[in-house]
């Protein structure tokens, strides 16, 4: 009965990434590197390389689901990224993460998603624009 109690967590979180994975196409990086990073005490390569790992049958099971019932995938596009996002995360992105620091790869982290989510929800433009005058 404890090792169930123990997974429960870790369903809950994945459970959390489908659903913003299915809603809104975010998850892994967003929500799971900093549970696996702060809830599990997880480093950050750990944490990088568990999060894509999960994100495989997760995505994959989305995008069926957003193809069949929804017909909101086009494939054609998401083929030449899916080309350039394995190139790139094999060749580039993984050795780098090796190589980087845990802390500095955080900081790298953490500034991509404030600055994605300030331009996302449009403080990038106001501040840009406030500052202009």
């Amino acid at each position: 009965m404890s090792k169930l109690l123990s997974v429960l967590p870790l369903l809950g979180v994945g459970m959390l990434v489908g659903i913003l994975s299915g809603l809104l196409g975010i998850g892994g990086g967003v929500v799971m590197v900093p549970a696996l990073l702060y809830l599990w005490g997880q480093e950050m390569q750990v944490a990088v390389g568990t999060s894509l790992a999960v994100m495989i049958p997760g995505a994959i099971v989305g995008a069926l689901r957003h193809h069949y019932s929804y017909g909101n995938v086009d494939w054609r596009v998401a083929t030449f990224m899916a080309l350039g996002a394995m190139a790139g995360t094999y060749f580039i992105g993984a050795p780098l993460a090796e190589a980087l620091h845990p802390e500095t790869l955080k900081k790298i982290f953490g500034l991509i998603i404030v600055v994605l989510g300030l331009r996302i929800t449009g403080v990038f433009e106001w501040l840009v624009a406030l500052f202009a005058r």
